[in-house]
């Protein structure tokens, strides 16, 4: 069956995330970070905060990401901050947070005792170091008394209640159920395998082949070698440990799997095969020799967007670079495939977790009944409704499907775009509506003229490019790679959280260094090294640590192959 024709919830859920792009995922460039699906309107559901209750004044925080445009204000004073504020149950004022530098925020913040009174986070390591000292406030008590929308979700999801309490028993964290959705995508000019008579490589092996021909036997005919085979920086280097199964960068660092005997280990022989493999690329002049300095990938985005990169790992739903790369090569052909197989079996990317736990409430916090009030009404189905498909009449109109279609793409990249972290504390529940009707309708205008029929043409090339991959991401038989994901691991020792942190981070260095050494330091040293590094730095005791906790309760938490549950088939 194919893109269009299927209609159940799984691929409507599946086409937002490509088809939302700008919209939704240009907000949101680390992995791990999740999408937003909302029930369509009119969708019954408690109502929110009691309009008898004394309208309260709180603080939250919001990341800031330098989204905003001018014309709209900032990111904690803007037309969504000003809706909220009038429509909410309480008088709330933002505290902007940079989304890459959250935890130092975060700590000058608590230190100075200013903290805002919810902290909107998905770090799962920055929560947990905030409970380890004390800074945060159970709210079993507040929701059992002040909440009915909230209180009506945990009951309907027990393990979302769960997955939220500490090791107190309490409950700490604000979260939704949502459908699982890969976050990564790897893209490959399908034009450039035809120029030079190649395939879709499905080993990592024919992976370097293809690669190495892209980099050196001039794909795009322009008689120069000016083309990189495929990016390792940013979401590239993640999809090149996700083939080795294998999650350790620079910024999601969970290198635990399962050794023979089912215990939780740190994988080594995992991370010195995928530096092996990016060596190899490295060495071969097939990569960009800067890409370490290209920390969010920016410039292999453009790259890909210029015609100068015949592998691209990325963001899924990444349709703005698509546009722009048919807009500067019209002739470029793109599909995005499943990742070859590696030594260690056949991996898919991460998928966002289907309970993400997005907030938790600051233990100083002086009014917890206007916080959960609050929580209310941002679960509330009018609140979900606009701060995901914007006001209808400005932002979308009802389409041909009963669902939000959108009114104008360039009104919403400037309005809208920036609104998804607000939604980090609305509902996420999966429907007809939170398909493509997000940003774009695959259906045909219903009035044909040469640019809307330009731009279904383009849709549906990019629909139908990327089905094939989507479906190999959710196919248990090729499962996410890890073993638990990062906002399912616990709460560590205060002491064990700090060895972790420098542990890592010097083991990441390492590797690093070992990638562009070529033959003066191997990945079998670089990894020895690492292996030093870590057992400096109590790693043994870490791993001990997990190792007991997982044997304790591997029964009762939330593992990634659990993930495969959600899934609407």
């Amino acid at each position: 069956m194919s893109f269009i024709q299927k209609k159940s919830k799984h691929h409507l859920a599946l086409t937002a995330a490509m088809l939302a792009g700008v919209a939704i995922l240009g907000a949101c460039s680390k992995d791990g970070d999740p999408q937003n699906n909302a029930e369509p309107a009119g969708t019954a559901q408690a109502s929110s905060a009691p309009t008898a209750a004394p309208r309260g004044k709180i603080t939250s925080t919001i990341y800031e990401r330098g989204d905003v445009a001018p014309e709209e204000g900032t990111k904690t004073e803007n037309r969504w901050t000003k809706w909220i504020n009038a429509k909410g149950p309480a008088d709330v004022s933002f505290v902007a947070v940079p989304r890459w530098e959250s935890a130092q925020k975060l700590n000058t913040l608590f230190a100075s005792g200013s903290a805002p009174d919810i902290i909107m986070e998905y770090d799962p390591v920055i929560k947990n170091q905030l409970y380890n000292q004390k800074l945060l406030l159970p709210l079993d008590e507040y929701i059992d008394k002040y909440s009915t929308t909230y209180k009506a979700i945990l009951a309907e999801y027990p393990l979302l209640k769960k997955l939220g309490q500490k090791g107190d028993g309490k409950l700490y964290e604000i979260g939704k159920v949502e459908d699982p959705i890969p976050q990564h995508l790897l893209y490959i000019r399908t034009d450039w395998l035809a120029n030079l008579g190649l395939s879709i490589p499905k080993t990592t092996d024919e992976l370097f082949q293809v690669a190495q021909a892209f980099a050196e036997k001039d794909p795009d005919g322009n008689s120069k070698k000016d083309t990189y085979g495929i990016n390792l920086s940013f979401v590239g280097g993640k999809t090149v440990d996700d083939m080795f199964g294998i999650v350790f960068d620079s910024i999601d660092k969970n290198p635990w799997v399962l050794d023979a005997g089912g215990e939780l280990v740190f994988g080594w022989d995992r991370v010195q095969a995928a530096l092996d493999f990016k060596k190899k690329l490295y060495d071969s002049g097939i990569v960009d020799k800067d890409y370490l300095t290209d920390g969010k990938g920016d410039k292999a985005k453009q790259d890909f967007i210029n015609g100068k990169l015949g592998i691209y790992g990325s963001n899924g739903g990444d349709i703005a670079s698509f546009r722009a790369l048919k807009k500067s090569n019209p002739k470029a052909t793109v599909a995005a495939i499943p990742l070859p197989a590696g030594p260690f079996g056949s991996y898919s990317p991460l998928l966002s977790t289907p309970i993400n736990l997005t907030a938790v409430v600051n233990a100083k916090a002086k009014d917890p009944e206007a916080v959960i009030r609050y929580v209310d009404f941002m679960m509330s189905d009018d609140a979900t409704r606009t701060l995901t498909y914007g006001l209808e009449g400005e932002h979308y109109k009802t389409g041909i499907n009963g669902c939000p279609e959108v009114i104008s793409v360039e009104k919403n990249n400037v309005e809208k775009k920036y609104s998804s972290d607000f939604t980090m504390l609305t509902k996420a529940v999966s429907g007809q509506c939170s398909g493509p009707n997000l940003q774009l309708n695959p259906a045909k205008p219903a009035t044909e003229t040469p640019e809307s029929l330009a731009a279904y043409q383009l849709d549906l090339e990019y629909a139908k490019a990327f089905q094939t991959a989507f479906d190999a991401y959710l196919d248990p038989s090729r499962p996410m790679v890890g073993v638990i994901a990062a906002n399912s691991l616990p709460a560590l020792p205060q002491d064990l959280q700090i060895n972790q942190t420098n542990g890592f981070k010097t083991i990441h260095d390492i590797l690093a260094k070992g990638a562009i050494s070529g033959n003066s330091y191997t990945a079998a040293q670089a990894v020895k090294d690492a292996q030093a590094a870590w057992a400096t730095s109590n790693g043994a005791k870490v791993e001990a640590w997990y190792k007991d906790w997982f044997k304790t309760n591997k029964d009762s938490i939330l593992l990634t192959k659990d993930y495969y549950e959600f899934i609407k088939k």
